[in-house]
């Protein structure tokens, strides 16, 4: 072993401490490892040193390779994936996709975790996988709380899923785009990887993963939540009313599963003089019946828009967003307008051109919203236009709590996505790399609107970003120093005489093991080289060493901290450190057989 190996591989063991222990954030140890990587050469080379075979300006990266990961073109792929996807998110494309499927589940648990995959497994190839688990998230606990269902039975899943779903095309994780920029800079190689070179596999983990869980995974899941998750959302006791052409009629709510479909909880059912409080969703609906329900903020948006029913304000009257309203969440604050006063004599209308549409209240005193006493410190949910909105901030009897636009509609979503499958199709279809049409794709969004100038800039993680620029470097000491061909030669002599398939399973056994210990991306950085370098001495080809590698750290489910998707579920307070293990090392174990078997059958025979 040379000084300069040694040397790398004492900055690989600190660096390998430091992000395991996280004793200093992820982002400032990979620019930590940036700096000491670029320094080296510049401080200690010497004459002194080459007379005695040392060479360190050969065995690292020089400044211009230093920073080359802020300008790699993995790193400005990830960039502006995370701008995409934001885009994608905040059309509301994949909240219409879930009220779409999630009607179709019931109570099964079963028919969930189909859901999961088409939905989260599917997506999670076209845009990042960190992006789809996160939108996933609050859909899941609002299904668990509505279905009565364990909610991390159902996150583990989004988790997993996400990133099964990332191995389906190049761009569903930065694991694969970083891979690819490795390759491409590989003179053995020299290109990037194909859009969907890898699907066909990508398809067969996925598969293998829903079998997984459709059998055995769904036995080793949590039996119970570890906490019990309240109403993160603030909920609203709203006024539905039922016009002569709705699909209701005629129907009952459970028959219509409205609460299922439209994500409220029915209160009671309102018609005339009558209310039905236990019976309420067994009574076939009229024209004209009052529907109580209780209903989060986004679904009341969606509630307005529906030709199902119509948003009551306290007149009666239909409650339909004008183009530019907005709904307002109040403290009512003076006693003397508010205190035991009924909703309808608070004169919110005449008195700030405002409609009261709900009350967030648990229940109701009285049987009608109108009829409601108001009390100081009550919250109300009021529809305004920007004129109006104007002379409520202006007002002392209010204070403004938030303001909320429905900013989902469909000529957005269909932009948006428009611009995401032109991103895909341009890459694989035309000679232009991934980056550009990435790139293009964010320049795009920006144009028209689908996401604005602060929000592009909010979206992106730049500690992923910070990682990415960090790491890289390291990758390059690896091969500069020849530390990659000595860890590859070491293998390659206990590795010598096996099968294809056994170099292929350590190979992803070793990544998956580190992977657990850093970042994904750091992962695939020290190993892809060292998967060139056994390519090479073994005769194997390398991308079919690399491929392994890739799918090893996109799919690491041992713990909470191997993956992020992992991490963000972890944060709901749902799990135990073991319960990853317990559901992920038989699920690693499978697959590391099934991917280590499919890339030689696909690749090497």
């Amino acid at each position: 072993m040379t000084v300069e190996i040694a040397l790398v591989f004492t900055i690989i063991a600190a660096a390998l401490y430091l992000f395991a222990s996280e004793k200093l954030p992820l982002d400032i140890t990979a620019i930590l490892i940036l700096i000491t990587l670029i320094a080296i050469p510049l401080l200690f080379h010497s004459q002194w040193l080459l007379d005695r075979g040392v060479d360190l300006q050969a065995a690292f990266p020089t400044v211009r390779e230093g920073l080359s990961g802020l300008s790699s073109t993995a790193t400005v792929t990830v960039l502006a994936m995370f701008i995409l996807s934001a885009g994608i998110q905040r059309s509301g494309l994949i909240h219409v996709l879930g009220q779409r499927l999630f009607p179709m589940v019931g109570r099964s648990e079963l028919r969930m975790i189909l859901i999961i995959a088409a939905l989260v497994g599917l997506i999670s190839g076209f845009i990042n996988n960190t992006a789809a688990v996160a939108v996933a998230i609050p859909l899941m606990l609002d299904m668990a709380r509505r279905l009565k269902m364990q909610a991390s039975r159902l996150l583990m899943p989004v988790s997993f899923f996400g990133m099964l779903g990332g191995t389906l095309t190049l761009i569903g994780t930065s694991t694969n785009i970083l891979a690819s920029a490795i390759l491409a800079d590989h003179e053995d190689f020299g290109r990037q990887i194909g859009m969907f070179e890898f699907t066909h596999l990508g398809l067969i983990v996925l598969g293998v993963g829903l079998i997984y869980f459709v059998t055995v995974g769904r036995w080793l899941m949590p039996k119970k939540d570890l906490i019990r998750l309240g109403d993160d959302e603030d909920r609203f006791i709203i006024e539905l009313g039922v016009p002569p052409d709705s699909p209701l009629v005629d129907q009952t709510l459970e028959e219509y599963r409205f609460a299922v479909k439209a994500s409220v909880r029915v209160l009671k059912l309102v018609r005339g003089e009558t209310v039905h409080i236990k019976r309420a969703e067994e009574i076939r609906v009229r024209p004209d019946d009052i529907i109580q329900a209780h209903a989060e903020l986004r679904q009341v948006m969606d509630l307005i828009k529906s030709d199902l029913v119509e948003v009551l304000s306290v007149s009666g009257e239909s409650s339909r967003v004008r183009g530019d309203g907005k709904l307002v969440r109040v403290l009512l604050r003076e006693s003397r307008l508010f205190e035991d006063k009924e909703v309808r004599s608070a004169k919110f209308w005449k008195r700030y051109q405002a409609r009261l549409i709900g009350l967030e209240k648990d229940a109701l005193e009285e049987r009608r919203i109108a009829d409601e006493p108001l009390e100081v410190g009550g919250i109300a949910l009021l529809e305004v236009s920007r004129t109006a909105l104007a002379r409520l901030r202006d007002t002392e009897d209010l204070m403004i709590l938030e303001e909320s636009q429905d900013e989902f509609n469909r000529r957005r979503m269909w932009i948006a996505g428009g611009i995401m499958a032109a991103v895909v199709l341009g890459a694989t279809l035309t000679p232009l790399p991934i980056v550009v049409t990435a790139l293009m794709g964010v320049v795009a969004m920006v144009a028209t609107g689908s996401i604005d100038r602060e929000g592009m800039y909010a979206s992106v993680s730049w500690p992923v970003i910070f990682l990415l620029a960090g790491v890289i470097p390291l990758g390059i000491a690896m091969t500069k120093s020849g530390a990659a061909d000595l860890l590859a030669g070491l293998l390659a002599v206990q590795a010598g005489g096996w099968h294809p398939i056994l170099v292929l399973m350590a190979l992803y056994l070793v990544t998956t093991l580190l992977t657990e210990l850093v970042s994904n991306n750091a992962s695939v950085v020290i190993l892809v080289p060292v998967a060139i370098s056994l390519g090479h001495i073994l005769q194997i080809d390398i991308f079919a060493l690399v491929l392994a590698v890739m799918f090893a750290a996109s799919t690491s489910f041992l713990s909470p901290i191997g993956y992020q998707t992992n991490t963000m579920i972890f944060g709901t307070g749902l799990y135990r450190f073991t319960d990853f293990a317990k559901v992920g090392a038989p699920l690693n174990l499978l697959l590391m057989v099934v991917t280590s078997v499919s890339i030689w059958w696909l690749w090497i025979v």
